[in-house]
């Protein structure tokens, strides 16, 4: 089984242990950079952990990945680099910058997307 190093930027203002620092962790293709991220120490927000919600969106830096498990996920989010961390597969080494739900919710809400103007 092949895996990819995921370096996930934190913000200074998130509220996790991390903020402020980028993390490197090792992610297998078959598991999810949330579930892989937790294993590792590192506590990203979520709530649905099924690509519904978005509160666990980040934006993709760098690398590809694999989306088609989520519940809820868009052309125009892949094609704005933002993911959902809950249900993406890396496909190569990623950089992401983790905790970008209210930025994910201001896209949706452009896009005419759920939940974006349902929570703005």
């Amino acid at each position: 089984m092949s895996s990819h190093t995921v370096a996930i930027e934190v913000p200074e203002d998130a509220e996790i242990e991390q903020a402020g620092q980028t993390v490197e962790i090792e992610v297998p293709e078959t598991e999810y950079v949330l579930s892989a991220a937790r294993s590792e120490g590192v506590w990203l927000p979520a709530d649905c952990q099924q690509g519904w919600c978005t509160t666990c969106a980040a934006e993709l830096l760098e690398g590809e990945v694999d989306q088609s498990d989520a519940q809820r996920y868009y052309e125009a989010d892949e094609a704005a680099g933002m993911i959902l961390p809950c249900t993406a597969k890396p496909e190569s080494d990623l950089r992401i910058r983790a905790c970008q739900y209210e930025e994910m919710l201001d896209h949706r809400a452009a896009h005419d997307r759920p939940p974006g103007r349902s929570k703005r």
